[in-house]
């Protein structure tokens, strides 16, 4: 079954429940996936979205809630504080396992000294993990690490 059809499930599953929250963040998604159909002239069922394009989608979402929560934590507003984190872990539970950071660092590191790479391959660097671990892998987090890699 694919991620499409798993938040179609929610959807109907929590309506079922009455679970106003876990409702409201699933239809939220479920709108973001439609409009990216819309954008894409593609046809309105979410079968046709892909697994890739979903993932990219939810880590829009989850990016733009996190800053959401920045701006809920400098207002003190801890109701608001909740719900944008409530948000995140659903939409994280969709998400294939990210590596933290020590494994990221493990295969940067192994990805440079396999390929000798050096300062000024920073973009091959970021391509290889972007190809290779786009799923797996924060690519901000990889970024860092990179650049703290040359520093030394």
């Amino acid at each position: 079954m694919s991620l499409a059809e798993n938040l179609d499930k929610d959807v109907k599953n929590a309506l079922k429940e009455g679970d106003k929250k876990k409702l409201s963040i699933s239809r939220y998604l479920f709108s973001e996936l439609k409009n990216f159909l819309i954008k894409e002239n593609l046809d309105r069922d979410l079968k046709n979205i892909s697994d890739d394009n979903f993932i990219n989608i939810l880590k829009t979402q989850i990016k733009q809630k996190k800053e959401s929560l920045e701006f809920a934590i400098k207002a003190e507003n801890q109701i608001k504080i909740e719900e944008i984190n409530y948000d995140i872990e659903y939409l994280s539970s969709y998400l294939p396992n990210i590596l933290n950071e020590e494994q990221t660092e493990a295969v940067i590191n192994t990805l440079i000294a396999e390929n000798n790479f050096s300062a000024n391959d920073f973009g091959k660097i970021m391509a290889l993990i972007k190809t290779n671990y786009s799923n797996s892998i924060e690519m901000s987090l990889a970024s860092k690490i990179i650049k703290n890699y040359f520093k030394e």
